[in-house]
């Protein structure tokens, strides 16, 4: 009767060590975003900016290039970042502990929201610590 008591947990102990990261954990979805969204030379808000009537409508009444500059740096820090619902895992290593996953990630600059499919990989060091590099957007 013991033996059949430690199966399970003997089990559950290996299938514990040789785990992979997921794709799809809220901690791994805010970390995309943040990574995206504090890059200052992120393509995909530029564009949504612009593209924005409501941005084009501020500029037009400023007066000076510094308060162009000033709008164009409110509508990049007041965009809103969100990840697609669903994230793909394109592969996966266990012997690596990571997977590449994408999904589509969108920005939204005053009226105007802008998409793009975002390539990202999750990789677990061997002391359990989480690692995650996005993949420059292509145009």
């Amino acid at each position: 009767m013991r033996r059949r008591g430690c199966l399970p947990v003997l089990l559950l102990l290996s299938g514990c060590g040789g785990t992979t990261p997921e794709c799809d954990f809220l901690d791994t979805r805010s970390t995309v975003v943040k990574i995206i969204s504090d890059d200052s030379n992120n393509a995909l808000v530029n564009y949504a900016v612009e593209n924005s009537r409501a941005v084009a409508a501020m500029l037009s009444n400023a007066n000076t290039e510094s308060e162009k500059l000033a709008i164009l740096e409110k509508a990049r820090r007041g965009a809103a970042y969100r990840l697609d619902d669903t994230i793909r895992t394109n592969s996966r290593s266990r012997a690596k502990r990571a997977v590449t996953c994408s999904g589509l990630l969108y920005v939204t600059v005053e009226d105007v929201t802008a998409q793009k499919e975002v390539d990202f990989k999750v990789e677990q060091a061997a002391d359990g610590k989480i690692s995650i590099s996005v993949s420059p957007f292509q145009f």
